[in-house]
């Protein structure tokens, strides 16, 4: 089974997860209930709060996400924001009803018998409003530990990065173990909360039994054991010590690869430790700013992508973007450098099944562009949106598709399988195009740049530990696009894990070094 497989790294991702959950979830507790208090004494606040809280609330997730990254960048203080934010409302709505629920003759009794605001709150509206908090918790509990999962989009780890890593290979196992992980953590946790509600309520009114107080301080003494524990086994998930690089990949099998091989290469020659960025949702737009405000020390980018995206260069005639003056442009504009080239043009094409190609008598763009109305059109988000993509193909082939899909840029192989669509746009590396005997299309009018990959690397880092410079270039001109293929289809079609791909192409290449 693939969690006994792996067991240090589902042990490393649960820490992750329960550290950032649990971390947010005590942020959210105390915020919450403060502002809970706030919003029953003061009729002004509450006209604010509520409404904030709420509005919050409906912002998707994802969204919100990727709106902090230009504030906060990616990782850690990310996704503790951005969980803080969405667990308050529960814990703010519960707080101020419970405490509005208590009944008035209750407190004018207490007022009668002389008790000030501060008793009539500690001893009266805070023990009887407790059971609707609890409430609260238990229901806040559950949402964060749940949202956690998609921290793993941004850097930030935990249990979510297996089932976006599963996604991304097309390896169900995977996504079944991170899925499980997250809803049994998400069940244990509320569980927890349900095990002492009734006893902490008795506690903080102070009609507790002996027995009933030790249940209530064992287990938030176990609370305390695990968070250390999780603390203590997780590797620093935003603040990096002297002798760490960190590593970021886009969400690709191509890029878990290619990250692993720059990782290990790293480990295996160096005494510098790797922190695992992988699988970064946003791939370039989220990627660059991490590299610039330092979050991120290197990465794999293609030419075509970086010239365009990055540095917003037009296209130039021949598609072919010179290496020499995208590595100047980014190196004066962003301190950043492109160490050599990996051997490899990962440009976009078109991939149709074979038996459609030999029914139309399909080999280029332009045949398609004649029946494309007989195709169903499928890409990911970002295809559409590229300046060198979608929009500027269907201008220069004059496509006209039936029907057009917008999926995440794993599952359009999946779509083309399940009959959803018919014609997708590939990279020329993918392995999915063997396994399932499609054929790719000849860009006849050259539209697609050249998208050679290579490594990017922060200039900071790079003096700062000179020697990493020259052992990445010993990766320049040494993966084929072949090469790459193979290993593609290795992750893909096979279900062989990244690392071990690496770690064989490394072996590999260090035979041919000798």
């Amino acid at each position: 089974m693939i969690i006994f497989e792996r067991k240090e790294y589902f042990l490393q991702l649960l820490s992750e997860h329960i550290l950032i959950s649990f971390g947010a979830l005590a942020i959210t507790t105390i915020v919450g209930i403060l502002l809970g208090i706030w919003v029953f004494y003061s009729s002004k606040s509450r006209k604010f709060v509520l409404p904030l809280v709420n509005f919050l609330y409906t912002i998707p997730s994802i969204a919100m996400f990727g709106l902090l990254i230009p504030l906060v960048g990616i990782g850690l203080k990310n996704a503790i924001i951005v969980l803080v934010l969405y667990g308050l409302l529960p814990m703010v709505r519960n707080t101020s009803t419970g405490l509005s629920e208590v009944r008035s003759d209750i407190v004018e009794a207490a007022k009668g018998m002389g008790a000030t605001k501060y008793q009539i709150f500690k001893d009266i509206y805070f023990p009887l409003a407790l059971p609707s908090i609890l409430s609260g918790l238990r229901i806040t509990t559950v949402m964060l530990v749940a949202l956690t999962g998609l921290a793993a989009l941004i850097g930030a780890g935990g249990l979510g990065q297996a089932i976006f890593r599963g996604l991304n290979t097309m390896n169900t196992p995977m996504i079944v173990a991170g899925s499980l992980g997250v809803s049994l953590l998400a069940v244990l946790s509320d569980q927890w909360v349900g095990v002492f509600e009734n006893r902490l309520v008795r506690v903080v009114s102070k009609n507790a039994s002996k027995k009933q107080k030790l249940v209530v301080y064992i287990n938030m003494a176990l609370l305390a054991v695990v968070f250390i524990a999780a603390t203590a086994y997780t590797r620093p998930l935003q603040s990096k010590n002297v002798n760490t690089i960190i590593v970021a990949s886009k969400p690709t099998s191509e890029q878990f690869i290619l990250g692993e091989i720059i990782a290990q290469l790293i480990e295996n020659e160096t005494d510098l430790q790797v922190v695992r960025k992988f699988g970064i949702g946003g791939g370039t737009t989220n990627i660059h700013p991490a590299m610039t405000n330092g979050e991120v020390d290197m990465y794999v980018e293609y030419t075509g992508t970086g010239w365009m995206s990055v540095l917003e260069e037009p296209l130039p005639t021949d598609n072919h973007v010179e290496f020499s003056l995208i590595q100047k442009q980014y190196q004066e504009n962003y301190n950043l450098k492109w160490l050599g080239l990996l051997g490899f043009n990962n440009t976009y094409t078109l991939a149709i099944p074979d038996s459609l190609a030999q029914k139309f008598k399909i080999q280029n763009f332009s045949d398609l562009a004649r029946y494309s109305q007989h195709f169903k059109f499928g890409a990911e988000f970002d295809f559409f949106e590229r300046s060198d993509a979608y929009k500027g193909l269907v201008k220069t082939y004059g496509f006209n598709f039936s029907s057009i899909h917008e999926m995440d840029i794993n599952l359009r192989y999946n779509a083309l399988v399940e009959g959803k669509v018919n014609a997708i746009d590939a990279f020329t590396t993918d392995g999915k195009i063997v396994a399932l005997n499609l054929k790719v299309l000849v860009d006849n009018k050259n539209y697609f740049p050249s998208y050679e990959a290579g490594i990017i690397a922060r200039i900071e880092i790079l003096e700062r530990f000179p020697q990493l410079e020259p052992l990445l270039m010993k990766l320049n001109q040494k993966i084929s696009t072949e090469t790459m293929t193979n290993m593609n289809y290795e992750v893909e079609v096979l279900k062989k894990d990244p690392r071990i791909v690496a770690k064989l192409f490394l072996e590999h290449l260090k035979e041919q070094q000798k």
